[in-house]
């Protein structure tokens, strides 16, 4: 098995964290895992990506995810000006954070599993912002391991409290949680 997770968010928004937490999650369970970042553009809003390579064998390669098993996007409006859906394997999973109860119109017709979850009002929720911007990282690592049942909740929140101790910690845990109850698969392949 050999999982490759492409991030994408807009900065501020906890992407590279995000990367980050998942890899030590899965290394908990006694999997291999990579957390690779890029930097270009480093300004808030600006699209940031974080990629993951996840496997129960040693991982030979440590290159940029250039071809995701799962695509997890933290703001839908950069569905529209990245390539982010073409970039993504056929057949693979886009777990998207969304208001909407629609499919968007760029996804209806891809053969993807789609999974949705609305993280940024659970980071609302929460108070968990910086600068007035929903910081939903936590939320979208609960969705990745309730849509591809790894790693396991409780390992993502043990994840969780070895970043961040105390209160926010705590937070960002429920966040996770309540991210990984209230995700929804609404397209099958």
């Amino acid at each position: 098995m050999l999982i490759e997770v492409s991030w994408l968010g807009r900065g501020g928004q906890g992407a590279v964290t995000a990367s980050r937490i998942l890899a030590k999650a899965a290394v908990k369970e006694k999997l291999w895992a990579q957390s690779i970042v890029f930097f270009g553009a480093e300004r808030r809003g600006a699209p940031v990506y974080a990629y993951n390579r996840i496997s129960d064998k040693y991982i030979k390669y440590h290159h940029f995810v250039h071809n995701p098993d799962v695509a997890i996007v933290f703001d839908e409006s950069l569905l529209k000006i990245t390539n982010i859906l073409d970039q993504l394997k056929e057949g693979g999973t886009l777990i998207l954070n969304t208001r909407s109860k629609e499919i968007p119109k760029e996804i209806k017709d891809k053969r993807l599993r789609v999974a949705v979850v609305n993280a940024t009002d659970i980071a609302l929720e929460l108070k968990l912002t910086v600068a007035g911007i929903p910081v939903v990282n936590t939320a979208m690592i609960g969705a990745f391991a309730k849509v591809m049942n790894l790693p396991s909740i409780d390992s993502v929140v043990e994840a969780i409290r070895d970043t961040w101790s105390g209160s926010v910690g705590e937070l960002n845990a429920e966040a996770s949680r309540r991210a990984y109850t209230q995700t929804k698969i609404v397209k099958e392949l």
